[in-house]
């Protein structure tokens, strides 16, 4: 079986850069633009409006690098869904067990095949049984 070798999508344009690099000066000279303003006032109420601007300047620039990384995850999980596929069904000759179980002091009743009920014996019940004793059904196996 031979597979198809899925297309090559780079994970970011020139354009993606472009918007990142844009986007970090921006931010960068909204900053060095208020520490430079903001340097020769010596009253701290005179350098609110100057703090004010650096944080939208860091805002800007983090917008832009969030923007970044978002695009490029967006791009490898399509890589991924290209590479793999989805995931087979499970198999129609399995079985699922109707059988509800807790343990004595359990909290939770489980199906009789949950990875967390199995080989231990626990006696079954109803689900009605099972929650007039306060247990919730597992949200593993979701019985």
């Amino acid at each position: 079986m031979s597979l198809a070798a899925p297309p090559d999508i780079p994970l970011w344009t020139r354009r993606d850069a472009m918007v990142l690099a844009v986007l970090l000066a921006v931010g960068g000279v909204l900053v060095a633009l208020s520490w430079f303003f903001a340097a020769g006032r010596a009253d701290a109420g005179d350098q609110l409006a100057f703090v004010t601007l650096a944080v939208v300047g860091t805002m800007v620039g983090v917008t832009g690098a969030v923007l970044w990384t978002a695009h490029g995850r967006r791009l490898i999980n399509v890589r991924r869904s290209l590479l793999l596929g989805t995931a087979p069904p499970p198999a129609a000759d399995h079985a699922v067990a109707t059988a509800l179980v807790a343990g004595p002091t359990g909290k939770w009743f489980h199906r009789a095949d949950c990875l967390l009920a199995e080989n231990r014996g626990w006696p079954t019940s109803t689900r009605a049984q099972h929650e007039s004793a306060g247990r919730h059904a597992c949200p593993g196996c979701r019985p």
